[in-house]
């Protein structure tokens, strides 16, 4: 095992810290600002840092700095230093039991503008000074000098000393608006969708190679009409007659207007609420998490349970079915 004085020849967290900012940001100048410093220091100290590790940590192109294998391979040992320092400072300032100040969460893009933000008023007027930073899974947080204190995932994959607890399953099925039945009618079978507009979610971490094989095979012969990355773009373009999608059940109770096509076909995924091992020390972040985990109760909602429930059952929306 290598010595405490030679490991501190080698490297130091003021370093690990450069270099994990460069990571986080791609650019010199972005992690400058970031960590509130100069430009040439940032330089300078993951130079440095290169030298004395005989390495190169990053490959520098005109589209920003990007890690190689050797800086890839050091990235999880370095976010676990990061964990551990936050948790030195929690522990040092006192600020375990305190029920106010920051939680920053990362979660599924739908379920935040969708779900959890309608309910977020009634949240806040019973918690003042507990304040809530949301960033989803198809974007970075603003200030990436936090980690999220707690994950809204549809795996568990998740680094070791991280805790994994299951929400609920999402159920999506096909759902159109009157709108779009108007102008371009509906497709007589699942096979006769290819002649008709169809939208997809991209990045949404969803597996298509678990959906069925029928299903997945007529989805890779589709063009889409319209992709993003983005929920809220895709329930607003089917909203407003654009097209067909997948959508969660969850929202037929939420938008009346919503026409769900039973088709047969129903894809569901579990989702799951992922956070540090230490969160379970700090008060307001059992306070966030607890209240995400009464939000999507089964027993309230059902449209979370882990067996589908038809939406027939929870709404009124109109159902159609194959002709």
């Amino acid at each position: 095992m290598a010595s405490i004085e030679k490991i501190a020849k080698l490297v130091n967290w003021d370093d690990l810290s450069v270099f994990l900012a460069i990571y986080k940001t791609g650019s010199i100048s972005k992690a400058a600002k970031l960590l509130g410093r100069t430009q040439p220091t940032i330089s300078k100290r993951i130079e440095n840092l290169e030298y004395r590790l005989g390495t190169a940590l990053f490959r520098r192109t005109n589209s920003g700095m990007f890690v190689t294998d050797i800086g890839q391979a050091m990235l999880t040992h370095v976010n676990s230093m990061n964990r551990a320092a936050a948790n030195i400072e929690h522990i040092a300032t006192g600020s375990e039991m305190d029920e106010t100040g920051d939680v920053f969460i990362r979660c599924l893009d739908g379920l935040v503008s969708d779900y959890i933000i309608p309910r977020l008023a009634d949240f806040q007027s019973k918690n003042k000074g507990l304040n809530l930073s949301f960033y989803t899974q198809n974007t970075h947080s603003d200030d990436m000098s936090h980690n999220p204190d707690l994950i809204i995932q549809f795996n568990t994959n998740k680094p070791m000393e991280y805790i994994a607890n299951k929400l609920g399953s999402l159920h999506y099925v096909p759902m159109v608006s009157q709108k779009y039945i108007d102008r371009h009618g509906l497709p007589k079978t699942m096979e006769d969708v290819v002649n008709y507009h169809l939208m997809y979610l991209r990045h949404s971490g969803l597996v298509v190679s678990n959906w069925e094989k029928k299903s997945k095979a007529l989805r890779d012969l589709v063009t889409p009409s319209l992709s993003a990355n983005s929920c809220g773009v895709i329930l607003s373009a089917v909203l407003n007659g654009a097209g067909i999608s997948m959508l969660p059940t969850y929202l037929a109770k939420q938008y009346p207007e919503l026409i769900i096509m039973d088709y047969d076909i129903v894809y569901s995924y579990q989702f799951w609420l992922v956070r540090p091992a230490h969160t379970q020390r700090i008060a307001r972040v059992g306070k966030v998490a607890d209240w995400l985990g009464d939000m999507f109760s089964s027993e309230e909602q059902p449209w979370f349970a882990d067996n589908y429930v038809p939406p027939e059952i929870f709404c009124d929306n109109q159902i159609i079915k194959p002709s």
